[in-house]
């Protein structure tokens, strides 16, 4: 079976949770990705949220790192560099995530490496990007949140809350994923490779793309509000469901479904300087109806009307839920410390080149040996940088 990255190497020398998931996204589709880790603790994340019984191998890092090859390496000794060189010289993507300066510190910076390869398309991650005065900072998901407008939100007290999600984590590297793509698209016009980067706060403002879009002459500032009927509500048996009417014949359909005929023409719904008004009116309305039933039964009359809608579901049962399973995203994994693991599964699906079966999360170092062999490396000379500390 054909895969859409079949015969693709990829190098991945990043650590956390964005960076390696930039890789995540290519290992998906056929790359052969060399997670290249720190010797005896491994990436960041095997600690993040571990237990005994996970030993190195946390939640995070058996998802984000399924079906890559490990590596133990140190890059900060010239052995362990030049390993890096070689590793370079057969492969078509890096993945980074290092503070400016840092690869070109070690004598694996862009420059560098794109003279060994010049087919190499080089993906540099970072928190802030890669100039101005947050360029050089380290930063983590909810510094670049907060930086790029994304904790609008507030408590009670007015002390600004993060998302859910992490959404500059899980966000950049989708980003960073379409990037290396459209490189290795162009390299196959031009030849060359070249380097591609992003940051955690560019992918907290790509997910605003209304929001923080300023039109300098406009006198009446955007408002926050949802629409009527844009919201979340209680059901007599506890659960919530979203009901998303956005157009104004949704909201005409939610109306006739909820026998309030005489709003479902209401012209304020149509009145951008009034729908604030009907907002307010249609949410206490429907947030008291639909606390007399349960929301099955709120969800048969719904669905009849062709209103948007859906329950709202508890993470922990998310990976239970039917649509989830219907689509295959939920994927089952026999890992060789942990046992039997079920991941989320490739969120990308094409017809013609589908996505390769998910694997586990390699153990650290499991495949040291087996790579430096294919570039050609000795028993013996394996064996001296072992004893030398640089694998």
């Amino acid at each position: 079976m054909v895969h859409a990255l079949d015969g693709i190497k990829v190098v991945d020398l990043a650590i956390n949770y964005a960076g390696p998931t930039s890789a995540t996204y290519l290992v998906d589709q056929g790359a052969d990705v060399i997670k290249v880790e720190r010797r005896i603790v491994g990436d960041t994340s095997r600690r993040a949220g571990n237990t005994p019984f996970l030993k190195l191998n946390s939640y995070a890092f058996m998802a984000i790192n399924r079906g890559k090859r490990s590596i133990t390496l140190d890059i900060t000794k010239t052995a362990g560099q030049e390993i890096v060189r070689d590793l370079i010289r057969g492969a078509d993507v890096l993945v980074e995530n290092f503070r400016p300066g840092v690869m070109e510190r070690l004598g694996i910076g862009y420059d560098t490496l794109s003279n060994v390869n010049p087919r190499l398309v080089y993906g540099s991650l970072t928190a802030f990007g890669a100039k101005g005065p947050y360029a050089d900072k380290a930063g983590f998901d909810r510094l670049a949140q907060g930086l790029a407008g994304a904790m609008y939100r507030k408590d009670t007290e007015g002390r600004p809350l993060p998302n859910g999600i992490w959404v500059s984590d899980w966000g950049a590297p989708m980003l960073m994923a379409f990037g290396i793509m459209a490189a290795l698209f162009a390299r196959e016009r031009t030849g060359r490779g070249q380097r591609v980067e992003s940051s955690l706060m560019q992918a907290a403002m790509a997910m605003q793309f209304s929001q923080l879009t300023v039109v300098e002459d406009n006198p009446t500032p955007p408002r926050e509000e949802n629409p009527a009927g844009y919201n979340s509500y209680r059901c007599s048996d506890g659960v919530y469901l979203n009901i998303g009417v956005y157009m104004p014949h949704q909201f005409s359909n939610l109306c006739r479904a909820l026998d309030l005929p005489h709003l479902a023409a209401d012209p304020r719904i149509t009145d951008p300087l009034r729908r604030h008004e009907l907002d307010a009116e249609v949410n206490t309305i429907i947030t008291a109806l639909l606390e007399t039933q349960p929301s099955q039964a709120w969800l048969d009359v719904l669905v009849e009307a062709d209103v948007p809608c859906a329950p709202i579901v508890d993470r922990a049962q998310v990976p239970y839920e039917e649509q989830v399973l219907a689509n295959e995203m939920m994927v089952t994994v026999d890992h060789p410390v942990v046992g039997r693991t079920h991941i989320v599964g490739t969120p990308v699906r094409l017809s013609e080149t589908p996505s390769v079966p998910l694997r586990p999360a390699p153990t650290l170092g499991e495949h040291t040996d087996e790579i430096l062999g294919e570039l050609g490396y000795a028993r013996e000379r394996i064996a001296d940088l072992r004893e030398a500390e640089v694998i």
